[in-house]
């Protein structure tokens, strides 16, 4: 069958989800003739219920990713499905990398440098929480930058009942930073602390693409075709241009959608898988893959949650999915003791319903029957909760590869992610995992106990570099040999740090915006 063939755009993203939606808006409100293909369906406030279990729709229902290794699991969980993709149900956590996270080979010799330091992505981080709408107080841990422009949300009954453990043993506690209104904000309301971020937040008081980015494209003028399943990007005959994208709409027809400039925002493994798929006699082991490197230093975050009761009731159910409190003390130490490498930080006080992935159920999943039943009663008004994520070193073992004998439902090879975490991480973990346990017995707990060690948030795959030969793209995210195709999203990162990854993809999206926008004429014929 002949793929159909549409008119000839300035800028198509591939993805809605959070950079892709602001790319969208960024270069709509720029005068760009913009459009965004979305693998999913359309998506309403609507579709957003008050349900953990109801929010499952909001993840990702497109091919399985294959997983291999000792820190697997969060791939097909973590993507979203449709407009906005996991943008509808992140937790909304905003934090900063620190001045050393950008020169871990530099400064410690192992893991990655990052092209840029800090100072490069500080004005955009300042922009980024101004746009997004952040509240937070000052945190002395935290880096330099503009004050948060809400005050943070006030401290919760369960994160009071855990702050006496950080005390003893000599840590601070300060508010969480999020991207979620404490009060009203830029025309969004303000959070009810209702506990139910993780299955969207259909107020408006959360930042997420439905509400913040959709409505202004939408005024800019970009389009959104949604069910639009992009299967590769095509080039020119010369191999150093791309002339658009390949796509199958919900009827399984192939469509051409040409382009003058193309910017792959898919979650991190997809951006990876769609250059390995855009391979060609030009760039036979994927587009852009002049280094070798496409594919690799893939990372995550090992994160350990720890879990009690508490005399005291701590009202579990209420505040907001990320954390109520945060602690940053020590995150600069990335070498604690002998064997351990890696910064870490402390997320205190998730809002816990008694159900799914947070829930206080599951946090005893060998309970049953009885058992279960009087731990529920009693856990529903004393239970606490905290995470802690240590940071992962990037190694070329760690990848993003295509699996030919695993076919998708279109027939494509299906995503393998490898990932296993270096021992000196692991070290860092267990570290970890013995201070939370000291923590929570020092705030009184009857009954502390630690979950299962499991990776949160995905990063690299694509990264960014100075060195054509050691990396995917350079610092804005544009292909080193192939100039007209961006990259936008965690998949530059070459190095993951120990916190939340979304207020830096968020700045480099819009120092990347900046730059398309200042190169315009060159970058559009």
């Amino acid at each position: 069958m002949a793929k159909t063939s549409h008119a000839k755009v300035e800028v198509l993203i591939v993805g809605s989800g959070i950079a892709g939606s602001t790319m969208a808006v960024e270069l709509g409100e720029a005068g760009f003739n913009v459009l965004v293909l979305e693998a999913g369906p359309e998506r309403q406030l609507s579709d957003m219920v008050s349900s953990q279990i109801w929010s499952r729709r909001l993840r990702w229902a497109g091919p399985e990713v294959l997983e291999s290794g000792d820190l697997v699991g969060a791939a097909n969980f973590a993507m979203g499905w449709g407009t906005g993709g996991a943008g509808l149900h992140w937790y909304a956590n905003w934090y900063r990398l620190h001045p050393d996270d950008f020169h871990v080979r530099s400064l410690y010799g192992r893991s990655l440098d990052w092209p840029i330091g800090y100072d490069d992505l500080r004005p955009w981080y300042d922009h980024a929480q101004a746009y997004f709408g952040v509240s937070g107080d000052t945190d002395p841990n935290a880096p330099p930058g503009a004050s948060y422009p809400m005050p943070a949300m006030p401290v919760s009954k369960q994160s009071s009942a855990i702050k006496k453990g950080f005390a003893a043993e000599g840590l601070t506690l300060t508010p969480n930073t999020l991207a979620i209104n404490s009060e009203p904000y830029n025309g969004r309301a303000g959070c009810l602390l209702d506990g139910w971020c993780d299955a969207g937040c259909p107020i408006g008081a959360l930042a997420n693409p439905l509400v913040l980015q959709w409505p202004r494209a939408r005024k800019s003028g970009v389009d959104l075709r949604h069910n639009a399943y992009v299967t590769r990007l095509e080039t020119d005959a010369s191999g150093s241009k791309v002339t658009g994208a390949v796509y199958l709409d919900e009827t399984g027809q192939e469509n051409f959608q040409p382009a003058d400039i193309v910017i792959s925002a898919c979650h991190t493994i997809w951006n990876a898988r769609l250059l390995l798929l855009s391979s060609n006699d030009q760039h036979p082991n994927g587009l852009g893959n002049c280094s070798g490197t496409l594919g690799q230093y893939f990372t995550s975050h090992a994160l350990t949650t720890i879990h009690g009761l508490f005399s005291e009731e701590t009202e579990p159910h209420t505040g907001v999915s990320g954390a109520n409190t945060l602690c940053l003390d020590g995150y600069d130490d990335k070498q604690p003791t002998t064997g351990a490498f890696g910064s870490r930080a402390w997320l205190v006080g998730q809002a816990a319903k008694p159900n799914d992935l947070l829930g206080t159920a599951l946090a005893k999943p060998d309970l049953f029957g009885e058992a279960l039943n009087k731990y529920l009663r009693r856990a529903s008004a004393h239970y606490g909760n905290m995470t802690v994520l240590c940071e992962e070193d990037s190694i070329p073992e760690n990848r993003i590869t295509l699996d030919p004998s695993k076919r998708d439902r279109f027939g494509l090879p299906q995503a393998h992610v490898t990932n296993s975490l270096p021992k000196e991480n692991a070290a860092r973990s267990d570290l970890a995992k013995a201070e939370g346990l000291r923590i929570f017995k020092a705030a009184g707990t009857s009954d502390a106990w630690a979950g299962p060690q499991n990776p949160m948030h995905m990063m690299g795959g694509t990264i960014m570099g100075r060195d054509p030969s050691a990396s995917v793209t350079n610092s804005f995210g544009q292909l080193h040999k192939v100039d007209n195709v961006f990259i936008a999203g965690a998949s530059l990162f070459p190095t993951p740090g120990a916190i939340n990854p979304t207020a830096t993809l968020a700045a480099l999206v819009f120092r990347t915006a900046d730059y398309i926008r200042s190169n315009r004429s060159a970058l559009v014929p």
